[in-house]
């Protein structure tokens, strides 16, 4: 959310302003991001090179002159978050056109669950992944696909009740909606502020 939120000043060029951003990273952010993640304790995927449990990466960071975006683009291809920041958040964008389509469609709160479902059925969540394998989060993918074919929601109740039961929590996922929302919100904005009066 940080980027989206730096970018927000400029509502009407969201998406280069996000660009911007994201290029502007440092390596102090990349060290600062570290530390976040050591002090909050969140689950991360083992890595190679510069792992988030690895102590001795803040030091490799500064020598090698690693900004938090480098970071996130060696990311990418295991975590969607960090694939967000890597394409100045194109699936966030797309998605938050997708909601504005459902919320118009279904009112909001479904709307928002709908694009929730949507988005874990197309990608498996990462952060499942990173807690319980790239198997179960396909699992957990299925089931939202399946979720989305029951017009009452209910399937969706039930496997919300499920990952609750299991402690298994599509969290990665979740942070894409949120950026969307975000997103979302500031284009209606936009558009209110250019109605005319």
């Amino acid at each position: 959310m940080i980027p989206l939120a730096l970018a927000a000043r400029k509502p009407d060029d969201l998406e280069r302003e996000v660009a911007g951003v994201l290029k502007n990273t440092t390596v102090q952010d990349a060290i600062d991001f570290y530390k976040a993640f050591d002090l909050a304790g969140a689950r991360v995927t083992d890595v190679n090179e510069f792992s988030l449990k690895d102590k001795s990466s803040h030091e490799r960071l500064r020598q090698k002159g690693k900004t938090l975006q480098d970071l996130m683009i060696l990311s990418k291809d295991h975590d969607i978050v960090a694939r967000e920041w890597s394409t100045n958040y194109e699936r966030s964008f797309m998605l938050s056109g997708r909601l504005a389509i459902l919320i118009g469609k279904h009112g909001l709160n479904e709307g928002v669950v709908r694009t929730y479902l949507e988005a874990l059925a197309e990608v498996p969540d990462s952060l499942i992944c990173a807690k319980f394998g790239s198997e179960k989060a396909r699992q957990v993918s299925l089931q939202a696909n399946n979720a989305l074919k029951d017009a009452t929601l209910d399937e969706a109740r039930k496997m919300d009740c499920d990952l609750l039961a299991n402690d298994i929590n599509p969290g990665s996922t979740a942070d894409l909606i949120a950026a969307s929302l975000f997103i979302f919100l500031l284009n209606d904005l936009e558009f209110e502020h250019a109605k005319p009066q």
